[in-house]
């Protein structure tokens, strides 16, 4: 008889009384917090995931920003008794990042990043994201240590906590061996920095008996030669199960290794609020290989040669990932994959090697010498690369293995994923050890790649855990693998990930029952209340593992492959405000699942109805997150219909109207906005900015927002001249004239450009359409426009709101007249607007479209002269200019109207989205809030390929942003 503990509930609610509680720790908490805080069933199921297969719906969600915020919840979880989880980027693969206590999430108020003189450390607060430090540290050939295949998402804090390593990390980089100094905050609210003497000298007075039984635990381990062997033995290789024992055997300050048990210890001995780190070489010459074997055992073979024998090497062969067929055959439809396809059989894996050097002549060494090896050890085909393109696009492929694999699973089940580590010398051995294991039990979907170096395999697979059964069996297949790798293979039965709630029925037999014991005895000094993060890394239950599981219910085609890695949320404007596109997708699984279920009509009634404003309204639908996604996949395009099948008869009617009257919409538009602007002259723009503000927030978002920063636009410029139907320029074809060559080219200002207009500078601007215009006219182009401009749009805001019918109406209009101007497409279409120019080639009509972007830099800026110059400015990449990979169009017409440019790294879609910006401005307000952090001294004007977008940056930047016409305009206008 199948027990009940097995039978996985599909939602894990926290208790009536946990619920009483959290909202008591909120009440508690008000005056205290400055950040937000949830305890409505929406909000705090949609934190109730991270990227591992388990889910716990807090009781209360809480975002810190400070210690002083830290010591608050600590101290309302105590009182509350309630326990509490920290989390960061949500990024965790066992575990560890859920819990139906008190999600305590990090805010902005982490993201301090300081790289001291020379660039040898570097200081970081939690909330920075790998991928940023790195950045910051490129120009210094220098980087941290850790390199996790999520490093574009996965923030310093979990790196800290789960003691993550990387591709090339081995175990000589990871945080325990390249921290210089950490700052934390143990449970009883006391923060001690380790860099800082006086710190360190009041808790050597204030905590004095626990660094005495800390000490005492040190000489127990040291007087035990069989544990200091065992201890040793175990961290040769990489290992993350329980707490990291080796402080105990690499210290003797009791400080020092109280330090050094922080890291890894998955938030349950105290809050890590700053770490320095010793930064390590980032050589600048690098060559990367993709290399197949005849076989698994050839290929880890090789590298265990590769290896040198474990020790980590900044010079020579650097990474090495194993890549089995079966992973193989999960991307080898993609680009980079296809000079590889003919080198593999059925069975050959291959290796991702990279080779690095300080210098060109060391790099063809080092090159020849890992040739060799491969070239001995059975390799098939060997192409090294100096290309960086082509390195970049093998890791994003190798990074992506954790999605683009889970992507492979059948729809409607839950990825399952596992890191282990054996001796590298048996690296060949364990290879073949580990695909017999999955496939004998029923795991043949399972893939398998890894950080082969450091003796580490990944694998993942797949079940359906609302199945009867598939608990039980992957109960009986982590016993196996537990007695696999613990025991046969004396290895790691987590490499890297952090043990959670995955492993922590298995630490003792991996450790046996002294180093346990010893354990127990860490947690019970940091944390007797058992208070941080309980059930993780320790756990006394042996079904944990296997209780709290994710099921994954369909719910729309658009999105049913996602495995809620997280990998999108940087990329998202809402994300922290509202929901994310991974919390979007987890509540409209639930919200499926309900419906389908009949459970609970109630709670499905109060999601769908508290599901407007976060996962509706604030969702810029910019589907930027599909770029992040290793699947693409478009969680805006999912929101967008969800708006369309929620619009009621009154708003299609609406609808309907606004597309059979653009023309006075767009009037209408223009002169409120124009309105607005000599409102201005009469009452200050703040008072102007509050009297609208108080009116959209009473009309419940209907009445829009004005700012300061929002300008009335040109109208419909004024046509060129028409050609003669006779004039034989009008084939299509260049032909000689007074001028020189003179090529037709269809111009359609944008209704944004035509509605909005230029923020006010110091330049004589242009408005977009008049700078397009005269640019046009100066590189020696004859130009068309559609007749009577007035209400001519191509469909996108009708699309975005949910309303494919009327923005099929509308741009069919303006596909019909623009296809009459260019001949049937004879001629190509230029836009001034990105968002326009990605529509029309999403919904082509028979001309083909180009951006003004990509039709400046590449058919009009070689016609002009640069007359004048900015010293520096500043550049944004739109969101449909980044889908339309855009980014050196903008940034070659940006760097010839400049001396310098400085592109925004904080803010990826600006949230303005079409009119969001007038109806939902906290929406622009927080995806812009780090924006003039970006701006450097000195410039004075930005750029953006969208009218509105440049609005939003214009008020949150501190500098206007202009259009890109507008700009080049003015850099090439004739001086006289």
């Amino acid at each position: 008889m199948q027990q009940a503990v097995l039978s996985p509930s599909p939602v894990h609610q926290p208790t009536p009384d946990r619920i009483a509680a959290g909202e008591r720790l909120v009440a508690r908490l008000k005056g205290q917090i400055g950040g937000r805080m949830f305890t409505d069933p929406l909000m705090t199921y949609a934190w109730s995931g991270d990227a591992s297969s388990y889910r716990l719906v807090p009781a209360a969600v809480v975002f810190i920003n400070s210690e002083d915020e830290v010591r608050a919840v600590i101290k309302a979880c105590r009182a509350e008794q309630l326990p509490l989880t920290f989390r960061a980027a949500g990024t965790s693969l066992s575990g560890q990042a859920v819990t139906d206590g008190v999600l305590a999430v990090l805010g902005d108020g982490w993201r301090k990043l300081d790289i001291h003189p020379g660039a040898d450390q570097i200081t970081l607060g939690p909330a920075i994201i790998v991928a940023q430090a790195n950045a910051a540290l490129k120009k210094f050939d220098r980087k941290i240590g850790p390199d996790p295949a999520s490093q574009a998402t996965c923030k310093i804090g979990g790196v800290v906590n789960n003691n993550s390593s990387g591709m090339c990390c081995g175990v000589a980089q990871n945080t325990y061996h390249t921290m210089a100094r950490l700052r934390i905050v143990l449970a009883d609210g006391t923060a001690l920095d380790s860099g800082d003497p006086a710190s360190c000298d009041a808790f050597r007075i204030s905590h004095a008996a626990m660094l005495d039984a800390i000490h005492d635990l040190h000489h127990q381990v040291m007087a035990d030669p069989d544990l200091v062997a065992l201890i040793k033995k175990k961290y040769r290789i990489k290992n993350t199960v329980g707490y990291s024992l080796n402080a105990l055997v690499d210290y003797h300050d009791p400080l020092d290794i109280l330090i050094h048990l922080m890291v890894g210890s998955e938030g349950t001995l105290g809050f890590v609020s700053e770490v320095t780190y010793n930064t390590v070489p980032e050589h600048p010459f690098k060559s990367t290989a993709l290399v197949p074997f005849p076989d698994p055992y050839a290929a880890a073979s090789a590298i265990s040669v590769l290896a040198n024998n474990g020790v980590q090497v900044t010079t020579g062969v650097t990474a090495a990932e194993y890549i089995e067929r079966r992973a193989l055959a999960t991307v080898e439809h993609l680009a980079p994959m296809a000079p590889l396809l003919p080198w593999l059989t059925d069975n050959s894996p291959a290796v991702l090697i990279d080779v690095t050097a300080p210098t060109a002549q060391e790099l063809e060494t080092e090159v020849e010498k890992a040739a060799a090896i491969l070239s001995a050890n059975g390799a098939t085909h060997i192409d090294f690369s100096t290309d960086e393109a082509r390195s970049h696009a093998l890791w994003d492929i190798r990074k992506g293995f954790f999605a683009s694999g889970g992507a492979a699973r059948p729809k409607g089940t839950s990825m399952l994923t596992e890191d282990v580590a054996a001796p590298i010398e048996r690296l060949a051995e364990f290879v073949i050890a580990m695909r017999n294991l999955l496939d004998d039990h029923g795991y043949e979907d399972a893939i398998i790649f890894g950080h082969a170096l450091a003796g580490n395999l990944h694998f993942q697979m797949s079940d359906d855990f609302a199945a009867p059964g598939a608990a039980e069996k992957f109960d009986m297949f982590s016993k196996a693998l537990s007695d696999l790798v613990s025991i046969q293979f004396g290895g790691s039965l987590k490499a890297e990930h952090g043990t959670g709630r995955a492993i922590a029925p298995f630490v003792e037999a991996e450790w046996g029952s002294k180093a346990y014991g010893l354990m127990h005895q860490i947690k019970a000094l940091f944390d007797p209340e058992n208070l941080l993060n309980p059930g993780v890394l320790l756990n006394a239950d042996a079904k944990v593992h296997i209780k709290n599981l994710k099921v994954m219910p369909l719910a729309d085609e658009l999105v049913d492959m996602c495995i809620e890695c997280g990998f999108c949320e940087p990329a998202c404007p809402s994300h922290q405000m509202t929901l994310s596109p991974r919390q979007r997708i987890a509540v409209t699984r639930e919200r499926e699942r309900l419906r389908a279920t009949g459970e609970d009509p109630e709670r499905l009634a109060t999601f769908d109805r508290d599901f407007q404003y976060p996962g509706l309204d604030t969702c810029a639908a910019c589907n930027l997150c599909s770029l992040r996604c290793p699947v693409g996949i478009e969680t805006g395009t999912m929101i967008i219909g969800q708006r369309g099948q929620r619009r009621g008869s009154t708003a299609r009617s609406v609808a309907g109207f606004a597309a059979d009257h653009t023309g006075s919409v767009e009037a209408f538009m223009r002169g409120g906005v124009a309105l607005a602007d000599v409102a201005r002259t009469i009452i200050p723009a703040p008072a102007l900015e509050a009297i609208s503000e108080t009116a959209r927030r009473a009309s419940g978002n209907r009445i829009p927002r004005l700012s300061r920063a929002l300008r009335h636009g040109p109208g419909a410029p004024k046509a060129p001249a028409k050609i003669s139907r006779d004039d034989p320029r009008d084939t299509g074809f260049p032909v000689p004239t007074a001028q020189g060559d003179r090529q037709r080219i269809v111009y359609f200002p944008s209704c944004a450009s035509r509605m909005f207009g230029t923020p006010q500078t110091d330049k004589n601007l242009l408005p977009v359409t008049d700078a397009m215009l005269a640019l046009l006219d100066r590189a020696g182009f004859d130009v068309s426009m559609p007749e009577h401009l007035n209400g001519q749009c191509c469909g996108q805001p009708f699309q975005s709101k949910g309303f494919p019918e009327q923005a099929a109406e509308v741009g069919g209009a303006l596909k019909r007249e623009l296809s009459a101007l260019s001949d049937g497409g004879a001629i190509s279409v230029v836009t001034d607007a990105s968002t326009c120019a990605k529509h029309l080639k999403e919904f082509p009509g028979d001309a083909p479209v180009l951006d003004s972007a990509q039709f400046l830099v590449t058919h009009v800026l070689p016609r002009l002269t640069i007359t004048q110059k900015l010293p520096t400015v500043a550049v944004h990449h739109n969101c449909s200019a980044q889908r339309l990979k855009e980014q050196p169009s903008t940034e070659a017409i940006a760097r010839a109207c400049a001396e310098a440019i400085a592109v925004l790294s904080s803010v990826t879609c600006c949230g303005y989205a079409g009119d969001k910006g007038l109806f939902f401005p906290e929406l622009n307000q927080h995806a812009t809030r780090f924006a003039k952090n970006d701006i450097p001294p000195g410039c004075t004007l930005g750029v953006s390929t969208v009218s509105t977008c440049a609005s939003g940056l214009s008020e949150h930047a501190g500098v206007p942003f202009v259009g890109l016409a507008s700009l080049l305009e003015w850099a090439s206008r004739p001086l006289h």
